[in-house]
């Protein structure tokens, strides 16, 4: 089980990791990730690839928006 709010790509090298020390590890399934966090992160890593600047709408401790904004940040983009 994972936190919600990470990315799909921090939980994929999560499980990478543990898959390298426990063979035998069972990972989530594709649809067991939320979708409405995947849907998101999808349209972010879409926008970023065409745009200057991301700007998250959400409040500033919401997990989920500064997930979305380091996304941006990972590809390169300025994210606010």
């Amino acid at each position: 089980m994972t936190q919600t709010t990470l990315s799909v790509d921090d939980t994929s090298d999560v499980i990478d990791a543990l898959r390298k020390r426990f063979p035998k590890i069972v990972g989530p399934r594709k649809d067991d990730i939320c979708y409405a966090t995947t849907t998101r992160q999808e349209a972010v890593r879409a926008l970023a690839e065409q745009a200057e600047v991301v700007l998250v709408v959400g409040s500033k401790n919401s997990s989920n928006s500064n997930r979305l904004a380091e996304l941006a940040q990972r590809m390169g983009k300025r994210a606010f």
